[in-house]
Formats: structure tokens, C-alpha cells, sequence
């Protein structure tokens, strides 16, 4: 119950973007020390990394969604459905451990965390892209 008044207390002074940008380099920066150091300090480092995963995902889904307007239902279906790279990073984990070893193996993370920490830079915001690229944007309409 604590942690999670804590983390409510703390979405409500820090911007979801900003938050989300900074755990996505807590989790790099314990990426690192699991890829690059020895003995005690990289199992430290996962169980960290659990930490940072913590407002992760309801953060991107919240910023996926935001402006998509008529679109939200489709985003978010494609959103839940994406889920299964949660299922796909395991076991191509496990086939690098299997042919190296298991600290290579963190290098399909820190892959996947670096996308994160850019969506929550840069990546999140639709206008910014859509303007950037083509004359068309998405509606922003009302959500049902």
C-alpha cells in the first residue's frame, strides 16, 4: 500500500515523459553494470532494473494513447497485443546465454530500454513526428 501512494504521489509532481525518461535511464545505466561489471554489483543491478520497470509500462501505454482520438481504440488494442515482445525477449535471451553467456545475453534489453528512454524523450509525441514528415496529422477529438 505504501509504494503505491508513493508512486501516485510522485506522478502528480513529475511529468509522465520526464518520469518515464528517467527510470528508462536508471534501467540503461544498470544495463551497463550488468553488461560490463563483476562479481556481486551486476545481481544488484538486475534486481534494480526490476525497479525501474515498475511504472514502465502504464506510462508508454498512457503516452501511446494520448491524442490518438478516434484511433485510441485501435492504438490500444495494438498496444495490449504488443505485449508478446515481452514473451519473444526471454527466449532470445536465452538462445545468446546458450551460445555465449548470460551477461551478453542483456545486450537484447539494453536495446529494448534504449527505444524506451527515446520514446519518452522524443518519441511519444505525434504532433512532433507528423508534422515533421507529412501535411497530415491525427484528429485531436474527444475520447469516447
Amino acid at each position: 500500500m505504501i509504494g503505491r501512494f508513493a508512486g501516485s504521489a510522485i506522478m502528480q509532481k513529475v511529468a509522465a515523459p520526464r518520469l518515464l525518461s528517467m527510470f528508462a535511464g536508471g534501467s540503461l545505466l544498470c544495463l551497463l553494470v550488468v553488461l560490463f561489471a563483476t562479481e556481486a554489483a551486476p545481481v544488484w543491478a538486475v534486481v534494480l532494473i526490476g525497479f525501474f520497470h515498475s511504472i514502465m509500462f502504464p506510462t508508454i501505454f498512457a503516452l501511446s494513447l494520448k491524442q490518438l482520438g478516434p484511433y485510441t481504440k485501435l492504438g490500444s488494442s495494438l498496444l495490449v497485443m504488443a505485449i508478446i515482445g515481452g514473451a519473444a525477449c526471454p527466449w532470445i535471451m536465452g538462445r545468446i546465454s546458450d551460445a555465449w553467456n548470460i551477461q551478453r545475453a542483456f545486450f537484447g534489453p539494453a536495446g529494448c530500454h534504449t527505444y524506451v528512454f527515446y520514446f519518452a524523450m522524443w518519441g511519444y509525441r505525434p504532433d512532433a513526428i507528423a508534422n515533421s514528415h507529412t501535411t497530415e496529422t491525427i484528429p485531436a477529438t474527444e475520447v469516447e
